[in-house]
């Protein structure tokens, strides 16, 4: 049997690519062109840079606003809270003034009555101090006439001790 021989390809030299003849003016719009391309990628590149700075410095200043804010809220909290019971302790103070005020309404009144009931009692034992005085008096005068002056004391009486009218 014959044997098959294998076929090799042959390779193809590489293709030297040739530069299309560029005139000059072609040469300038491809060097201006890049030129622009260069500036506007630099002026984006300036620009994500200033956008990322700006973002950086709006994320610190939310965040600082953001501190500020809940500082705020807990001063107000606070203060809120010490209003709170500035008010408490104003009304605890006046209900008290008012039970004070009250109390001493009452006392004056019960003063009052104690004087009134005192000034009557002054009287009575007034008059019941002259009718003493009076009735001793005709005692003295009666145990006087009807007994020796120096036989009877003073503080003994006739009638043994009852009421004596004058």
């Amino acid at each position: 049997m014959a044997q098959k021989k294998k076929t090799v390809s042959k390779r193809k030299p590489a293709r030297r690519r040739t530069k299309p003849a560029a005139s000059g003016s072609q040469l300038s719009q491809l060097r201006s062109m890049v030129s622009q391309l260069r500036t506007r990628i630099e002026k984006e590149a300036r620009a994500r840079k200033l956008d990322s700075r700006l973002i950086s410095e709006a994320r610190r200043a939310r965040d600082e606003i953001v501190r500020q804010v809940t500082s705020l809220r807990d001063q107000g909290k606070k203060l809120a809270e010490q209003l709170q019971s500035t008010l408490t302790d104003a009304k605890k103070r006046e209900k008290a003034r008012q039970d004070a005020l009250a109390i001493v309404t009452e006392l004056r009144e019960e003063l009052t009555r104690r004087t009134e009931e005192l000034r009557s009692k002054t009287a009575e034992l007034r008059s019941l101090a002259q009718e003493s005085a009076l009735r001793a008096r005709d005692i003295i005068q009666g145990a006087s006439q009807t007994t020796p002056p120096g036989q009877s004391s003073p503080g003994e009486s006739s009638t043994g001790g009852g009421k004596e009218e004058p």
